[in-house]
């Protein structure tokens, strides 16, 4: 589980240097693994080739070594001058033109040249047998392991490396063959030839080879990383950049949704908004005072899906409509919101305005409009009723007091008619701050 800083770190970097080590640390990481990969690879291939050429230096030698015995094998051994360093016992002898010459056996002539290669060369060679456990060509454990292999032709050869005083040695054994003169001495043997070849010396070879080849593969490595580094130094200037900016205006698109969203809310009509396919998105706290429902019982649901009989009314009725719900008069107002283009329709806005106030202060002052107006009239005509009664009573024709009253009456009746043609919504004022109607013509 990551850390929640951790995530935020690395989804938003918030400088250059952050974006660059988030993309190079998988570079870097595949850089490295490719590296060691390739250094490993390079290991064994080196390793191979070390041992294919050892194992063929070993072989050369068991070539040039046992070709020694196929030639001295039938001449019985080697006559050699008689030195002090002969270190041999007096045996078959000869003398030629005043020197003493001595028979040498084969094993004795091998065993010195064992010692010489030993002391001057840098490898040396054993032959040994199972049955010579008790002489001083007897096997040691591992050449005795590998001659009873021989024995039951397990193997053809064998190579093996061993560390003796600090030193690395490979050591190569493979079967000699008796025949010939070999046999009249060497029966039924299972003799063998091991040479051990220090590597010690190949070891550092190869090392610096390899040393080379890592000092390469690391310098081509950090070259390709620097480059690739660099690159994403530039390109990340510019993604980090783009993060800023796009970080500044969700925070601006946040900042103005909660300013828009607080706006709705603060608007004292009801508001609701409505998708394409008829589902409420959003409810305004208004809405909620107006029919004391919860907006968390209304989002979400379809319109038509509506059973409460206030509301089935406020979402089947038309766009300026109003409408009745008890003793409220409601005004019903839509506003259809499209794309910049207005190709586009996101919805609409659907506005619920509580007109009962309105309309009863509008009542109240056509009520006061018309009392005023007509109360003039009706004054005069109760005025006029009693004298229009004392001349009727004295035997008089009434003329005066009849226009005066035919007068007033068509005065009520035009009040009438302006009210009944009412265009446009004036006031004025009627006694200190109290506002009735404008009936006037003008």
């Amino acid at each position: 589980m990551i850390p929640r800083g951790i995530k935020s770190w690395i989804s938003y970097p918030e400088s250059p240097i952050k974006l660059s080590l988030v993309l190079s640390l998988p570079l870097i990481l595949v850089l490295l693994i490719l590296f060691y990969s390739v250094i490993h690879w390079n290991k064994k291939s080196i390793e191979e080739i070390q041992k294919k050429n050892i194992l063929l230096y070993a072989k050369a030698l068991y070539q040039h070594i046992i070709t020694s015995p196929l030639w001295r094998g039938p001449h019985y051994g080697y006559y050699m001058e008689v030195t002090q360093h002969l270190g041999v016992n007096p045996g078959r002898r000869l003398n030629i033109m005043g020197k003493e010459f001595v028979r040498v056996d084969p094993g004795i002539f091998t065993s010195k040249i064992r010692s010489i290669i030993t002391k001057r060369a840098a490898y040396s060679f054993h032959i040994t047998s199972l049955e010579a456990m008790g002489s001083p060509n007897k096997p040691d454990q591992w050449e005795m392991e590998v001659l009873e292999d021989f024995k039951f032709d397990l193997k053809k050869e064998a190579i093996t490396s061993t560390v003796y005083n600090n030193i690395t040695y490979y050591r190569y054994m493979a079967p000699i063959k008796l025949e010939g003169a070999c046999l009249n001495c060497h029966s039924n043997l299972t003799a063998g030839l091991s040479i051990d070849i220090p590597v010690d010396y190949s070891d550092r070879l190869y090392a610096a080879q390899l040393k080379r080849s890592a000092i390469t593969f690391t310098t081509f490595g950090v070259f390709i990383l620097l480059f690739v580094m660099a690159i994403t130094a530039f390109f990340s200037k510019r993604i980090s950049d783009g993060f800023r900016a796009v970080r500044r205006l969700n925070s601006q698109l946040e900042e103005l949704s909660a300013k828009n969203r607080r706006m709705l809310e603060s608007i004292v009509d009801g508001i609701v908004v409505i998708g394409t396919n008829r589902t409420i998105e959003m409810v305004n706290p208004a809405f909620e005072g107006l029919f004391g429902i919860r907006a968390e019982n209304l989002v979400g649901i379809k319109t038509d899906e509506i059973e409460i009989e206030g509301l089935k009314k406020v979402f089947n009725c038309a766009s300026g409509e109003e409408i009745e719900i008890g003793d409220r008069i409601l005004k019903v107002t839509d506003v259809d919101v499209f794309d910049e283009a207005n190709s586009k329709k996101y919805g609409k806005i659907r506005i619920v305005h509580d007109a009962t106030e309105e309309k009863l202060a509008a009542a109240m002052e056509l009520a006061g409009a018309a009392a005023h107006e007509v109360r003039q009239p009706l004054a005069i005509i109760m005025n006029i009723i009693p004298l229009l009664k004392d001349r009727i009573d004295r035997g008089e024709v009434p003329d005066e007091e009849l226009e005066i009253l035919n007068q007033q009456c068509s005065r009520i009746n035009e009040i009438i008619k302006r009210m009944l043609n009412i265009t446009q919504y004036r006031r004025k004022t009627y006694i200190k701050d109290i506002k009735i109607f404008d009936l006037s013509d003008e």
